[in-house]
C-alpha cells in the first residue's frame, strides 16, 4: 500500500484501502524506517498514527525506533533510540518526498494496542459535522492540550480550578514509570500472606479498582471487595467474610476527608484490634492526595504504605493514577500493558490528528452535539464482561456534564429493546470485548443505525485495553463539556446533599412524619407531589410521581440498601417493570454510591428527573468509633439529606421506607407497581 504525501510536506491523503486489524506493519520513509505493532487500527492513515504515536510519547522514547530503509529489520539491533528532543518532530525531514510502503513485519518495538471505534451519526450528521468545523475553527483540542482553561469557561473563579485539574492529562506516561515499583509493592503484599483485598472508597476513588476487579481474572486465590455502602447488613456481611491476617486494606480517598471512607476505616482498624492483629495498621495502604487528613491518619497509625496522588488530578479523572493501578496491582493486573494501551490511546489522541479520525475528540463531539440537539441520553450497552465500565463512565459523564442545567444523563445497565424507546433523546453506545459473544448487541446496533439512532461502537481485543478506554472516555468528556460550555472538572451541587447529612446527624432531630402508610411501607413526598397524592395507597403515590411524562424525562430508583446480588436483581426486576410502562429512560443505583457518581447530574443537571427513593430498617446494626452513631444512622442521614437537596430544587422526589426490611418491603413494591401498571406479564417478574 502507497500514501503519496509526507507528513512533513504537505497534507496527508486517505490510503486506498483501510488498515482494520493489522498485527504489524512497517512505515518506509525517505532514509529511514519506524516500525510498528497495531491491533483494530481505524485510522485514515498508518503514517498519521504512527506520527501522532511519535509525538506524545516522550516519557517512553526507549520504545520508539528509527532504522535506515536499506538495513534488513531486525529486532535485536534497532539503532538510536528516539530521545526526549524528538517529541513532535514526528519522522525527520527530507529533501525529497517518496512514497510510504507500509508492510508486514514479524517483530517490532512500538505497540500501539487501541480498541477500534466507529461513530454513526445517524440523524444528526449534518449537526455533528457542523460542531466538528466549530471545534477545529477554534483550535479546541490544542487549546486542551495545551492546558488552556479558556476552553471550558473564562470566568477567573473556574479557570483557578481547570488549571489544577489537568494532571490526568500527562498521567498515563509518567505512571508508566512507576509500574514496575506498584508490581514489586504488590509482590511483597502477597509474599506476607495477604489474600483478602477491601477497597474502602467512594465515587471515583472505587469505581476504576471495580473495572479492574471485575474484567481481570486477577491473582489465584484472591480475593477483591470494593466496600463502597454505609449499608449496616454491607457491612457486617465484609466483615463476616474476612480472615483478618490476611486482608489489606486499601483506604482511598482524594480529598481524605470522605465521611463513608472514613467512617469504614474506623470501624474495620477497630475490629482489626480486636481481633489482634499488631500492629493493626500494617494492614492498611492509603491513597490520598498529599498533606489530606488521610495521610495524617495513615501516618498516626503507621499504615504499611502511603501513595500519594498527583493532586491536579480530579477523583472521576483518576483511574490511570494510583486511585486505579495500586488495587488493579495488587489484584494482578498487569499494569505495563494497561499503560501502553492507554499511552497508545493518548499519541491517537494528539492534537494534530483529523478531528474525525481522533478517537476522543470525535466521541465527544458526537456526545455534546447529541446533548445539545435534545439526545442527552448516553445509552450504554454493553457486553457482559465491561458492565462495571458502563458505571465508571456513568459517573465521569454524569458529574462532569451534569451542572447549570445541562448535562449529558447516563442511562448504564440497559439492555437491547425496541429501537423506538432510543429514537429521540439518546445516543446509544455499543462497549463489547472479544471473549465475549457480542452477536446479540451487533444485530441491535445495526437496526439502531438503520433507524438513524446516533450510534457509537467500540470493540476491545483484550482486557489490557482498559487503560486506552479510560483515556479515550476522559478525553472525550472533556471535548463534550467545551461543546455545553460547563466546566467539567467541578461538582457545585455535591456538598450540599454533604452538608445536609452532617446536619442531620449533628441535630439528630426525629424521621420527618410520612404523609401515609400502607401495609408496611411509609410514604414520604416532597410537598408539590404530596399534595397531587389521592388516596392512601402505595400505588396511587406512584403514578402521582409519573403521571404526565414530559419529553425527554427519566425516573431515578435510589436504593440505599445492601449492594448485593438479590437486591440488585431485585432493582434490575423493578428497572424493567417501570421500562416496559413508561415512555422514559429509567435509571437505577445504590446509595449512598451514587450520590459521589450521578448525584451532581440529578441536582446541577437538566430538570427533568423524577426520583423514588428506597430506604429500610435494619435487623442488625453496627456502630462506628468515634463517630457518635451508627451505619444505619449514617446511612439514613445520607437519604434524607439527599431527598432534602432534590426536594428544594423542585425534583419530584418520593421516599418509600420499608419498616419491616428490605425483602417484605420490596416484595410489597411489586404488588403495587403491578396495581398502578397491570400488565399480562406480572406473574412472570
Amino acid at each position: 500500500m502507497r500514501w503519496p504525501s509526507s507528513p512533513d510536506q504537505g497534507g496527508r491523503s486517505s490510503p486506498g484501502s483501510s488498515l482494520p486489524n493489522l498485527t504489524h506493519f512497517t512505515i518506509r520513509v525517505p532514509g529511514f524506517t519506524a516500525a510498528g505493532a497495531g491491533v483494530s487500527l481505524h485510522f485514515s492513515s498508518a503514517i498519521g498514527c504512527l506520527r501522532a504515536f511519535l509525538y506524545h510519547l516522550t516519557a517512553i522514547c526507549s520504545l520508539c525506533l528509527v532504522r535506515p530503509a536499506h538495513r534488513p529489520h531486525r529486532t535485536s539491533s534497532l539503532p538510536h533510540p528516539m530521545h526526549w528532543a524528538c517529541a513532535g518532530t514526528g519522522f525527520l525531514r527530507q529533501k525529497k518526498p517518496e512514497v510510504y510502503d507500509a508492510s508486514i513485519v514479524p517483530r517490532c518495538r512500538i505497540s500501539i494496542r487501541i480498541p477500534s471505534q466507529q461513530i454513526f451519526p445517524g440523524r444528526l450528521e449534518a449537526a455533528y459535522r457542523a460542531i466538528l468545523h466549530r471545534l477545529d475553527a477554534e483550535s479546541v483540542l490544542a487549546r486542551i492540550w495545551e492546558g488552556k482553561a479558556e476552553v471550558w469557561k473564562e470566568a477567573p473563579e473556574h479557570v483557578r480550578v481547570i488549571r489544577n485539574r489537568l494532571g490526568w492529562l500527562t498521567a498515563p506516561v509518567r505512571m508508566q514509570a512507576e509500574a514496575a515499583s506498584l508490581e514489586r509493592f504488590a509482590t511483597s503484599v502477597w509474599e506476607s500472606g495477604a489474600r483478602q483485598f477491601v477497597l474502602l472508597g467512594m465515587g471515583g476513588s472505587s469505581l476504576a479498582a471495580e473495572v479492574f476487579a471485575r474484567t481481570f481474572p486477577g491473582r489465584t486465590g484472591a480475593h477483591f471487595i470494593v466496600l463502597d455502602s454505609t449499608d449496616p447488613e454491607m457491612i457486617l456481611r465484609v466483615e463476616r467474610s474476612l480472615a483478618w491476617l490476611q486482608t489489606l486494606f486499601v483506604v482511598a480517598s482524594k480529598s481524605g476527608t470522605t465521611v463513608e471512607t472514613l467512617a469504614q476505616f474506623r470501624y474495620f482498624f477497630s475490629r482489626l484490634q480486636a481481633a489482634g492483629a499488631a500492629p493493626a495498621g500494617a494492614h492498611f495502604v492509603a491513597i490520598t492526595d498529599p498533606g489530606s487528613p488521610l495521610e495524617r491518619l495513615a501516618e498516626e497509625h503507621r499504615f504499611r504504605s502511603i501513595f500519594r496522588n498527583d493532586p491536579t488530578i480530579g477523583g472521576r479523572y483518576s483511574a490511570l493514577s494510583y486511585f486505579g493501578l495500586v488495587p488493579a496491582a495488587l489484584w494482578g493486573v498487569p499494569l505495563s500493558a494497561v499503560l501502553e494501551s492507554a499511552v497508545a490511546m493518548r499519541a491517537a489522541c494528539a492534537p494534530e490528528r483529523a478531528s474525525v479520525s481522533n478517537p476522543a475528540f470525535s466521541l465527544g463531539a458526537l456526545l455534546g452535539t447529541a446533548a445539545r440537539h435534545g439526545a442527552d441520553k448516553l445509552v450504554l450497552l454493553t457486553t457482559p464482561a465491561l458492565a462495571s465500565l458502563a458505571d465508571w463512565i456513568e459517573q465521569l459523564v454524569a458529574e462532569s456534564t451534569g451542572k447549570e442545567g445541562r448535562g449529558i444523563v447516563p442511562v448504564a445497565g440497559e439492555v437491547p429493546g425496541p429501537v423506538e424507546r432510543f429514537a429521540q433523546d439518546a445516543v446509544v453506545a455499543c462497549l463489547g470485548i472479544e471473549a465475549d459473544d457480542s452477536r446479540e448487541l451487533e444485530a441491535f446496533a445495526e437496526q439502531l443505525a438503520g433507524h438513524g439512532v446516533p450510534l457509537l461502537k467500540i470493540r476491545l481485543q483484550r482486557p489490557e485495553e482498559l487503560g486506552a478506554e479510560f483515556f479515550r472516555w476522559e478525553l472525550a468528556t472533556a471535548v463534550a463539556g467545551a461543546v455545553l460550555g460547563v466546566n467539567p472538572f467541578d461538582e457545585p451541587n455535591v456538598q450540599e446533599s454533604k452538608d445536609n447529612t452532617a446536619r442531620i446527624l449533628r441535630s439528630r432531630s426525629p424521621e420527618p412524619e410520612p404523609v401515609f402508610t400502607d401495609s408496611s411501607i411509609a410514604v414520604f413526598a416532597e410537598a408539590q407531589l404530596a399534595a397531587r397524592i389521592a388516596g392512601q395507597r402505595l400505588s396511587n403515590a406512584l403514578r402521582a410521581l409519573l403521571a404526565d411524562p414530559e419529553p425527554g424525562g427519566y425516573l431515578a430508583v435510589l436504593a440505599f440498601l445492601a449492594r448485593t446480588a438479590e437486591y440488585e436483581t431485585a432493582l434490575r426486576t423493578l428497572r424493567r417493570r417501570f421500562r416496559a410502562a413508561l415512555p422514559m429512560a429509567v435509571l437505577a443505583g445504590f446509595g449512598p454510591r451514587y450520590l459521589h457518581s450521578i448525584g451532581q447530574l440529578f441536582k446541577g443537571g437538566p430538570p427533568q428527573g423524577r426520583f423514588l427513593m428506597l430506604t429500610t430498617e435494619h435487623s442488625e446494626d453496627a456502630l462506628i468509633p468515634e463517630a457518635g452513631y451508627s451505619f444505619a444512622q449514617l446511612e439514613l442521614a445520607q437519604a434524607l439529606g439527599d431527598f432534602e437537596a432534590l426536594a428544594r430544587r423542585g425534583r419530584p422526589v418520593l421516599r418509600l421506607h420499608f419498616r419491616q426490611g428490605a425483602e417484605a418491603g420490596l416484595s410489597v413494591l411489586q404488588a403495587a407497581v403491578n396495581a398502578a401498571w397491570p400488565s399480562p406479564s406480572d406473574a412472570s417478574w
